[in-house]
C-alpha cells in the first residue's frame, strides 16, 4: 500500500512527549517535509521546557544561593555512525548566522580529544589503552559473534554466551563498558550490532581522537535550539498534559488509532482527542529514565518507586494488551537489578578540581575521553567536559558527569553500597580513587566547596536485555495505517538502542512509510568491508 500523503489536506500529527524521538520527527516534518506546523501536536506531561528532552535534559537550581548543575545522561558522538543525528543538526538553527551541526563541528576543532591516560587502575597507576588486553582466544570470541549471523543467535543469548571470563578483564572490555554501559549479561545480538558499527573505531580505542562532545549539554545545544525552531514555527506544544491511552479500530491487517485518551498532570480527564484517518499518531513507547529519582549532597536518592510507572512504558503496556504485533514492555522490566545504573553530576567551587584532573590526565577539560576507574567497585566512569558545560556557568567552577553501573557494591573507600550513599560520601569515594594519596586539606576543601547529585535510573539500560524476536516492534507494526512507535524500544535492524542515532532514525523512517516516501534515512557505514579498515583493526587487537 502506497502510505506517501500530501502535505496541505489539512492532516494532523500527534505526539506523545518531548523526547528526542518526538522531537526529531516534528523538526523533519517541518524542515523537510514542509508540513503545516500548527498542524502539529505533542502533549508533554511535564510543566517547563528544562525538564524534557529525555536522557537529554539538563537543569540547574539554586542552593545557599548559588547554581548547581545536573541531568540525567549525557551523549557522545561519532562523525560516520552518527549520521541521522548530524543531519537532524543541519536542521535546526543555533543561532542567526548557524545550524546546531555548524556549531557542532566548529565546537570539534575548537577543542579535539586526544586521550593520553585511558584508564585508572588500583592506587591511581594510569594506563594509556595501548594494549587492549586481548589473547587469541578473547580475539577470536570477538571474531565469533562478528561472523555469526543476528538470525542464528538464540533468543535472549547474553554476552558471557560469547565470551570467556577473561575478556571481561581486558582493557578493551573497561573502555568498551565505559563508552556504552554494556554488562556481561546483556544482549548479545546488542553487542554485536556494536562491534560491527563501530569496527572502523577499534584502532582509535586508545586516543579516541573520533569522539566528539556538544558545545554544552545535550539539552542546551540540541533539545533547546529544537524547541524554539519548533516554538517560532508554531508547533503547538501541550505541557502538563499527557496521552495516557488510545482506541484501535480495524484487525492486524488494517487498523488505525480513532481516538486519544488525554489527561494533565495531576491526573484530570481531559476531552479525548479524535483522530481521523488522514491523521498520523506517533508514539514513544518505553523510556530508560522512567522513575528515576534524586538524590542530594546530604541525601541519598529514594530506593522507593515514585508514583506510577513512567508515562511512556505504561501507555505502551496498554496499547500492546489490546494489539498484537506491538510489542512485549515486560520484557525490559522483568529484573530492575539487571537493568539500573546510578550517575551523578558534580558542582566544584574554585578550580582545584580542575587544576588536579587535568595534572592527572595530562589534557585540558573537555580533550579526554571517558576514564575507567577499573578498580572502583561502583564501576565508575568519569566524562570531562569543556568548560562552561552550561552557558551561564561560572568561570570558576566545573561540571563533571560520572556514571555507575555497580551500585549494589560497598564503596572500596565509603563502605556501603553506592544507592545509600549521599552526594557528599560519593565524591569522596571518587577523590578516593583519582588521587589515592590526596593531601587531607585539598579533600576537605573539593568536598566542602562542591555539590553533587545523584541520580537512579531504575530502567536506564534496560534496552539492552537479553531479546526475543518480538519483544520490540517495528516502527510501523503490521498493518497500521496512521501510527507509528517511536524510541529506544522499536525495533530497527542494525541500529543500536542508547543512542540519539536511534531515536532519530526510527523518527525518519516513521515519516517516510507513513507521510513522505522520498524522505529517506542516510545508510548505515559498516568499516569492516573496507580493507584498510580491517587492516588497522588487526593491528590494534595484537598489539
Amino acid at each position: 500500500m502506497n502510505n506517501t500523503r500530501h502535505i496541505n489536506d489539512g492532516a494532523k500529527i500527534y505526539l506523545n512527549g518531548l523526547g528526542l524521538g518526538s522531537i526529531a520527527t516534528a523538526v523533519y516534518l517541518v524542515q523537510k517535509v514542509g508540513f503545516e506546523p500548527k498542524d502539529i501536536h505533542i502533549f508533554e506531561q511535564n510543566p517547563e521546557k528544562d525538564l524534557v528532552g529525555g536522557s537529554c535534559d539538563a537543569s540547574t537550581k539554586i542552593i545557599d544561593g548559588k547554581p548547581v548543575y545536573f541531568m540525567r545522561g549525557s551523549r557522545m558522538y561519532e562523525d560516520k555512525v552518527y549520521c541521522c543525528t548530524k543531519e537532524l543538526w543541519s536542521l535546526i538553527p543555533y543561532n542567526d548566522h548557524e545550524s546546531c551541526l555548524d556549531d557542532h563541528e566548529r565546537n570539534r576543532e575548537e577543542c579535539k580529544v586526544d586521550t593520553v591516560v585511558r584508564l585508572l587502575h588500583a592506587n591511581g597507576e594510569k594506563d594509556s589503552g595501548h594494549n587492549l588486553g586481548l589473547g587469541a582466544r578473547e580475539s577470536m570470541e570477538m571474531a565469533r559473534l562478528m561472523a555469526t549471523p543476528e538470525s542464528l543467535i538464540p533468543d535472549d543469548a547474553k554476552i558471557t554466551d560469547y565470551f570467556s571470563d577473561t575478556f571481561f578483564e581486558t582493557n578493551y572490555w573497561y573502555m568498551w563498558r565505559a563508552l556504552f554501559a554494556f554488562q556481561p549479561w546483556h544482549s548479545a545480538v546488542e553487542m554485536r550490532r556494536y562491534m560491527r558499527l563501530f569496527f572502523h573505531r577499534m584502532s582509535d580505542m586508545e586516543k579516541m581522537t573520533s569522539l566528539e562532545r556538544t558545545r554544552y549539554t545535550n539539552y542546551h545545544s540540541l533539545v533547546l535550539p529544537a524547541l524554539r525552531l519548533l516554538d517560532d514555527k508554531g508547533v503547538n506544544i501541550h505541557y502538563n498534559t499527557r496521552i495516557t491511552d488510545v482506541d484501535f479500530t480495524g484487525n492486524e491487517d488494517q487498523r488505525w488509532i480513532k481516538r486519544l485518551h488525554i489527561e494533565n498532570r495531576e491526573g484530570v480527564v481531559l476531552s479525548p482527542v479524535e483522530v481521523q484517518a488522514q491523521d498520523r499518531v506517533f508514539l514513544t513507547i518505553g523510556s530508560i529514565v522512567s522513575n528515576h529519582s534524586f538524590g542530594s549532597h546530604h541525601e541519598p536518592v529514594s530506593m522507593s518507586q515514585k508514583g506510577p510507572l513512567g508515562g511512556a512504558y505504561l501507555l505502551w503496556q496498554k496499547i500492546s494488551s489490546k494489539q498484537t504485533g506491538l510489542g512485549r514492555p515486560e520484557r525490559f522490566m522483568r529484573d530492575v537489578s539487571l537493568s539500573k545504573m546510578m550517575h551523578f553530576t558534580v558542582t566544584f567551587r574554585g578550580n582545584l578540581f580542575e587544576r588536579k584532573f587535568q595534572w592527572l590526565v595530562e589534557r585540558q577539560m573537555g580533550r579526554q575521553s571517558p576514564l575507567p576507574l577499573t578498580q572502583s567497585p561502583w564501576i565508575m566512569h568519569v566524562h570531562t567536559y569543556r568548560q562552561p558545560f552550561f552557558p551561564a556557568q561560572a568561570t570558576d567552577s566545573c561540571v563533571i558527569w560520572v556514571s555507575a553501573l555497580g551500585d549494589h557494591h560497598s564503596g572500596e573507600f565509603i563502605k556501603k553500597p553506592m544507592h545509600e550513599c549521599t552526594g557528599r560520601e560519593i565524591l569522596e569515594e571518587l577523590l578516593g580513587h583519582l588521587w589515592p594519596d590526596i593531601d587531607e586539606d585539598e579533600k576537605v576543601e573539593i568536598l566542602d566547596t562542591s555539590h553533587c547529585i545523584p541520580c537512579r535510573l531504575p530502567y536506564g539500560i534496560s534496552q539492552f536485555l537479553p531479546r526475543a524476536q518480538g519483544d520490540r516492534p517495528p516502527v510501523v507494526p503490521k498493518g497500521s495505517q496512521n501510527f507509528a512507535l517511536l524510541g529506544q524500544f522499536v525495533e530497527i535492524p542494525d541500529g543500536i538502542v542508547f543512542t540519539t542515532e536511534y531515536s532519530v532514525r526510527g523518527a525518519i523512517i516513521a515519516i517516510k512509510e507513513l507521510v513522505d516516501s522520498s524522505i529517506s534515512p542516510p545508510p548505515m557505514y559498516f568499516g569492516q568491508h573496507d580493507p584498510w579498515t580491517s587492516l588497522a583493526t588487526a593491528k590494534a587487537v595484537i598489539r
